[in-house]
């Protein structure tokens, strides 16, 4: 079937999708081989465009499919991040924690991302940190082994991989083989959404694994093993920075604080609180 630039955007539209301009460009762009340059100086003339896996894409998206996980890849701190069903939609919102993670790791520091998921939040801090990076002082851990190769092939790609191994395994377990010397910093993007939220979520967000969404509980416990288990981790003057929800701020500045931390609030792009920024009190 041939369309137009205009007609998908129809279609994704009537769909209920938000942008539908903005993802009929990408869908059209990669599935067609146009540029989006082309596509764009094309439109005034309704040109139109035919392709099996155009049209295989358009009905996956218009089934509320994640366009990340159609496309295969997604943009995060300007690094391309190949994206399956096996781990989260990286997302403009964790971007800030990155940024902040990168500015405070010391040159040559040790750092741990724990929950990496596609590996997103580690590349990015061996990507905006460079020249402070060293081989072998970066690790990340994943609990799922298809997600966690899913990193291992993100940070190989990216030629991150000789600054930061992936284990696989529990965070919560104790015989995780992470080396012994403290971390100058650790990073987090765990399952924070409570159970009782997961029904509200967007049709798309449904379809991410829900392991990566939630705790089934009230979806502070793995911030809440997190600060306990790692804070003899950290090194005297480390940070960790754990995104959490925009609603659990105050939770987690008294979580923190209970747990012998000083708290600093991360914000994201709509300014809102994202992360926890957290030191041991005194150093």
């Amino acid at each position: 079937m041939k369309r137009t630039l205009d007609g998908i955007a129809r279609e994704l539209s009537d769909a209920g999708i938000e942008d539908p301009m903005t993802e009929a460009l990408l869908l059209a762009a990669r599935f067609t081989g146009f540029s989006e340059a082309r596509l764009l100086a094309d439109r005034g003339i309704r040109a139109e465009y035919e392709s099996d896996a155009l049209e295989k894409a358009l009905a996956e998206r218009k089934d509320r499919r994640p366009l990340q996980y159609i496309l295969g890849e997604w943009e995060f701190c300007g690094l391309p991040i190949r994206v399956t069903e096996d781990c989260l939609v990286p997302r403009p919102d964790t971007e800030p924690i990155a940024e902040r993670a990168a500015a405070l790791l010391p040159p040559g520091g040790r750092f741990l991302d724990l929950c990496t998921g596609s590996g997103c939040l580690a590349a990015a801090v061996c990507h905006l940190a460079r020249g402070k990076i060293l081989p072998g002082r970066g690790w990340a851990v994943e609990l799922f082994p298809k997600t966690a190769d899913l990193a291992r092939e993100n940070l190989e790609a990216l030629g991150f991989d000789r600054f930061c191994a992936v284990l696989t395994g529990d965070l919560r377990d104790p015989g995780l083989p992470l080396p012994p010397e403290p971390f100058d910093l650790i990073t987090a993007n765990p399952p924070y959404i409570a159970a009782d939220e997961m029904d509200g979520l967007a049709p798309e967000v449904k379809r991410e694994p829900r392991a990566a969404l939630t705790d089934e509980g009230d979806g502070l416990s793995l911030i809440r093993a997190i600060l306990s288990l790692y804070r003899s981790r950290l090194a005297e003057s480390g940070v960790m920075l754990i995104e959490h929800g925009w609603k659990q701020g105050e939770q987690v500045r008294k979580m923190a604080e209970d747990l012998g931390y000083d708290y600093a609030p991360v914000f994201d792009r709509e300014g809102r609180t994202r992360g926890a920024e957290a030191r041991l009190v005194g150093s």
